[in-house]
């Protein structure tokens, strides 16, 4: 018997990463993309990055991420990921995860 099951809070499973354009980012902010700034995309939470996603920018201090700034992906959770019983696969707008056993 095959069971299908939506689930609209994807926080149990999936975490936010991104990686930024720095050509793109560089362009606009000039010496302001620094280290410090690096390390404050570097940091941003699964929150902050789905929030960037639905309101197509973030605050960064004083500075605007622009979308298409930041490459975000969605990343299965060790928990799912290396598990047995599940295959799993993401990309930036859907999750599918499938019960094998």
């Amino acid at each position: 018997m095959l069971e299908f099951k939506t689930v609209s809070n994807e926080d149990e499973y999936i975490n936010y990463k991104c990686e930024p354009d720095n050509k793109e980012i560089g362009s606009v902010l000039k010496k302001a993309y620094d280290k410090k700034m690096k390390a404050e995309i570097a940091n941003l939470s699964s929150a902050q990055l789905r929030d960037y996603l639905k309101n197509g920018s973030l605050m960064l201090g004083n500075f605007k991420i622009e979308l298409g700034w930041l490459k975000v992906e969605k990343i299965f959770k060790d928990k799912y990921a290396q598990s047995e019983e599940v295959a799993c696969a993401s990309n930036m707008t859907s999750c599918v995860l499938l019960d094998v056993v």
